[in-house]
């Protein structure tokens, strides 16, 4: 019988054990039912679905299928499942915060088109079929992009309408091919085109809501067709690969060039948080955090699981991924980080200080959770203040936080910042595991 790893053509590399000496910094919680055969490829959203695909038996018929999780909770078949076109396969590959699901889709005579769902919904033949393209990513407005119109080109499709070959046509940077593999909130897209010329492939990161402009949008030269890209609501860009076969990262507005951060061999990213923190996999399941690659399976309580594909990341830092046990099949299973550092006044968590850049210091201060439980047993931990211009994104200060009673305090010079958009990122073990915005005016 075919396996879900057979049927997707995708290769997996097993871990060596993890040394017992390591920072437990996510406890993991597998989501298939009974130790069911599941793949969560369409990640994780911000209320803490999973989607992707899974196997069982049904009427006595091998049917892997698409899943949609409830919020935080494991996989349940008869709620879950969202159906297909008429045949027996459904596959999904994206999904947003409201829970609309991308994915393809047998049709009953045996082709395939792409769907995309309702909020919380099922697969609806009648609504949810938008022809037969390949479709990559899905932004929380309900746009979706992916490859190939007929004249092989890109698209992005308005929020929640069919394709328009008229209005989505996202163009190519010259040449006769492109590819959309990521989207943002703002419109943003990310992929592959081929230059005129030579037909070189190049990374390409749209405006918002526009075409591909080959004056503007060219980010440099990338690998082959298969190199592909994620995009968060700042424009960072992660993908992969670069002429050596690595992994980079793009900060707003940059290309790729000798400065550009380089994420190692044979890694490819899967997904973006909006803080820059990317998952994904080579060998092994990896987190970008802190300007540091992470092997997760150092970082987690239980050391007899074997991670393969990391998947997805929100922006509460659990992370999706295909995990097993000893003697089990793949499934999908969701980290949860153990520590929460949650910002104190003066600064409000929903971001809306604003303080006089005259003033000589701003106490920054933050508290810990640990498993969801306050703690004053506080690990050592830093702080980096970064400023937001224009979407742009620049690092102004660095430094370990003061540890005072149960809570980390750090004393901001805000007269040497200047006015200004900032937020203050803390890590533990190289970690982000807490924000606070403000503003400096």
């Amino acid at each position: 019988m075919k396996r879900i790893y057979m049927l997707l053509a995708i290769g997996c590399g097993l871990l060596f054990a993890a040394s017992t000496c390591f920072a437990q910094m996510y406890t993991l919680t597998d989501l298939s039912a009974n130790g069911q055969e599941s793949y969560p490829r369409a990640g994780i959203n911000a209320r803490g679905q999973e989607a992707g695909i899974f196997w069982y038996m049904k009427n006595d018929i091998p049917t892997y299928h698409a899943f949609r999780t409830a919020p935080n909770s494991p996989i349940s078949h008869p709620t879950d499942d969202l159906g297909s076109f008429g045949g027996t396969l459904s596959y999904a590959i994206g999904m947003n915060a409201s829970g609309q699901v991308i994915g393809i889709a047998q049709m009953s005579d045996d082709t395939f088109h792409a769907f995309r769902t309702a909020p919380d919904s099922p697969i609806d033949p009648a609504t949810d079929d938008l022809g037969a393209v390949g479709v990559t990513a899905i932004n929380d407005a309900g746009q979706v992009v992916g490859c190939c119109l007929p004249n092989s080109h890109a698209f992005r499709i308005s929020p929640n309408s069919p394709i328009n070959p008229a209005t989505d046509d996202l163009g190519t940077l010259g040449g006769t091919y492109s590819n959309a593999t990521g989207i943002n909130n703002s419109g943003q897209v990310v992929g592959v085109s081929t230059t005129a010329g030579d037909g070189e492939y190049h990374l390409f990161r749209t405006k918002p809501n526009r075409p591909i402009n080959p004056a503007t949008d060219d980010l440099g030269p990338v690998y082959d067709p298969y190199s592909s890209a994620v995009i968060n609501a700042f424009g960072q860009v992660a993908g992969c690969c670069l002429s050596n076969n690595h992994a980079f990262f793009l900060p707003p507005n940059g290309r790729i060039n000798s400065a550009t951060k380089d994420l190692g061999p044979d890694f490819q990213p899967m997904a973006i948080d909006s803080y820059g923190e990317v998952v994904g996999f080579s060998d092994k399941a990896l987190l970008f955090s802190g300007g540091t690659l992470h092997d997760l399976s150092g970082l987690i309580s239980s050391q007899d699981w074997v991670l393969a594909f990391t998947t997805g990341i929100n922006d509460s830092g659990q992370i999706s991924l295909s995990a097993k046990a000893p003697e089990s099949a793949y499934r999908a299973a969701v980290l949860n980080p153990i520590y929460q550092g949650l910002v104190r006044p003066p600064i409000k968590a929903d971001g809306s200080s604003i303080f006089s850049a005259k003033r000589q210091s701003v106490s920054v201060a933050f508290l810990l959770n640990k498993y969801g439980t306050r703690t004053c047993t506080l690990p050592a931990a830093t702080i980096a203040i970064v400023r937001v211009t224009d979407g742009r994104l620049t690092t102004a200060r660095n430094a370990k936080l003061s540890i005072t009673g149960c809570r980390y305090a750090y004393d901001l010079k805000a007269n040497r910042l200047g006015v200004g958009v900032y937020r203050a990122d803390i890590s533990i073990e190289g970690i982000m595991v807490g924000h606070a915005v403000f503003a400096l005016q």
